[in-house]
């Protein structure tokens, strides 16, 4: 990790257009933090009092279900704040957040965040705009679970993943981030098996292709 605090809160797409005095004292709240793959950031019941920004690495935001499902809500990437639920009242987490891959991370105490953006109203806007657009996703993603079938449901995912974490290449995009089908499965809420059968009729049909482990989605399925 090479990279420093000033950098990650001067590319931050929430944090980027504060002035260089700003950035000073929201750097001076910081604590910078690491954490190993598969270990987990917090879990649910944990005291919320603190939110993350993401420096580097991923972060999978899990749910259990009533039925002792693991619902994947969200994966995160360099850049994301996660944690935030914490200003809208979360007292303990509902969630938990644990590491794909070695991350880097800077944590920050509630009460220091608010007294943050109690002072700068325009900061306060931006984050509750978007956080509503977070939560607007995740109920979309939550909605196709209920009405759309797995294929569509994997399409779907498999879309948001190539816009996200894809690069070009020839005939589509690449997904870099690697999962297995369980990790597939938890995001779209199908078994396993399901999602391997469905894979394995995509890859048949054309609708996604394969580079080693890592799939491709055509750019007929992009957009």
């Amino acid at each position: 990790m090479n990279k420093t605090k000033p950098w990650y809160i001067s590319t931050n797409k929430i944090f980027s257009s504060l002035k260089e005095e700003d950035k000073t004292e929201l750097l001076s709240k910081l604590k910078e933090m690491s954490i190993k793959k598969k270990a987990f950031v917090y879990t649910t019941g944990d005291r919320a009092d603190t939110l993350y920004i993401l420096k580097e690495g991923r972060i999978k935001i899990t749910h259990l279900a009533e039925d002792g499902r693991e619902l994947t809500i969200e994966i995160l990437e360099p850049g994301d704040i996660f944690g935030e639920l914490s200003l809208a009242g979360e007292e303990e987490r509902e969630t938990n957040a644990e590491a794909l891959e070695d991350s880097f991370m800077c944590a920050m105490k509630r009460r220091d965040f608010e007294e943050f953006i109690s002072k700068r109203p325009q900061l306060s806007l931006t984050i509750t705009k978007w956080m509503g657009g977070r939560l607007r996703r995740i109920e979309n993603r939550f909605e196709n679970m209920i009405f759309q079938g797995v294929r569509t449901r994997l399409i779907s995912i498999l879309r948001d993943l190539a816009q996200k974490y894809g690069i070009p290449v020839k005939g589509g995009r690449k997904i870099t981030i690697r999962l297995s089908h369980q990790e597939i499965a938890n995001l779209i809420g199908a078994t396993r098996e399901t999602v391997t059968l469905e894979l394995n009729n995509m890859k048949r049909s054309g609708d996604i292709m394969m580079d080693g482990k890592s799939f491709i989605i055509p750019s007929k399925n992009i957009f």
